[in-house]
């Protein structure tokens, strides 16, 4: 959820930012996105590091080439997924691995996921829209708070159950939307 509400005000955000602080911002949000990309294919954990660092700096000096307003996700994971891809046949080579057939299906199988992840993703967005404005701010808040729910509660002078079952209560209304707008095919 927390990913979603920087998706969420991310083009508010960007209003007047410089090409850096755009980046920096575009690849936080797509970030955990980027390295599952690279962690599908490569699978070592030291080796994705390396490959997501390797993807970090060619993501940058092809910024200039992403246009502002498309799919950053979609463009710094299929970068990310050349890589990985270009890493994986270096491994192979040198150690035996995953043939170019095996890793294409799982990439079609991470790559599938992460499209309805993003359909997902779009769906709640405009199911939050559909919510009251205190609603939204009061999820809004609560996922952003740097406090436990807890502390949450005390802050905003409710008790911990009260918070819990509007938690609860808006995240049944979000899921039945996301539901209804599944079953009517995504409208």
């Amino acid at each position: 959820m927390d990913s979603l509400f920087s998706d969420f005000d991310l083009a508010l955000s960007l209003k007047g930012t410089s090409r850096e602080e755009e980046f920096l911002r575009l690849l936080a949000v797509s970030y955990r996105d980027i390295y599952a990309s690279i962690a599908a294919i490569v699978g070592n954990r030291d080796d994705v590091d390396d490959v997501i660092q390797d993807v970090c700096i060619v993501l940058w000096e092809k910024f200039d080439e992403f246009k502002l307003g498309t799919n950053f996700r979609r463009w710094a994971c299929t970068i990310a997924f050349n890589s990985a891809k270009s890493f994986a046949r270096k491994q192979r080579r040198r150690r035996g691995s995953f043939g170019d057939e095996a890793l294409a299906r799982i990439v079609q199988m991470r790559s599938a996921g992460s499209e309805l992840l993003e359909l997902r993703r779009e769906m709640l967005r405009d199911c939050l829209k559909k919510l009251s404005g205190t609603d939204r701010r009061f999820l809004s808040d609560c996922y952003r708070t740097p406090h436990s729910l807890i502390e949450f509660a005390e802050l905003k002078g409710r008790t911990v159950s009260s918070v819990y079952s509007k938690l609860k209560r808006l995240r049944r209304v979000l899921t039945d939307c996301i539901q209804r707008r599944i079953e009517r095919g995504g409208d």
